[in-house]
């Protein structure tokens, strides 16, 4: 939101590196898009773990999906990738900024302030997503080893006709 505030009192127009700021407010678009697409991309995700969860009668509509008792299988599997290069190009995007501004080519206040909150926003979400995936791993392995005790309390079940 901070970012939006800033680069709408961005000067571009009539002032020396026009292009090159041109091509930072670019690069910044671009990452919005693919933003939005990642966005996109969470938001099915959710719903169909939450559609999941309704099913299994574990959740109701308006609940909040969280956990790992419920998914559909290989979904992260897109959606993780994207996420990383989401990131990447948030950094890619800061530090070009940051470099833009270090060469004297546009060293406005904005210019330096979106490129540190561009890599500061990548490092905290890739940190956060890679906690995530390592919480999802550890609650999924603690779920098959619990469901392994329990087969192995209970004996193989045996099949009536």
């Amino acid at each position: 939101m901070g970012m939006a505030l800033i680069s709408l009192t961005w000067e571009i127009e009539r002032e020396p590196g026009c292009a090159q700021k041109q091509r930072g407010v670019q690069l910044f678009l671009q990452w919005a898009i693919m933003q939005g697409v990642a966005m996109l991309l969470q938001n099915r995700y959710q719903r169909q773990r939450l559609y999941t969860r309704i099913a299994l009668g574990k959740a109701r509509r308006m609940d909040v999906v969280w956990g790992e008792t419920a998914g559909v299988k290989g979904q992260l599997w897109l959606l993780c990738p994207i996420l990383f290069i989401l990131q990447g190009f948030e950094a890619y995007v800061g530090i070009l900024l940051l470099k833009t501004a270090l060469a004297g080519v546009a060293s406005a206040w904005q210019v330096v302030t979106c490129g540190i909150l561009l890599i500061i926003m990548a490092v905290g979400n890739f940190i956060n997503t890679v906690q995530t995936l390592v919480t999802k791993s550890q609650v999924k392995a603690k779920m098959k080893k619990s469901k392994s005790k329990q087969e192995l309390h209970q004996g193989p079940v045996k099949k009536s006709l």
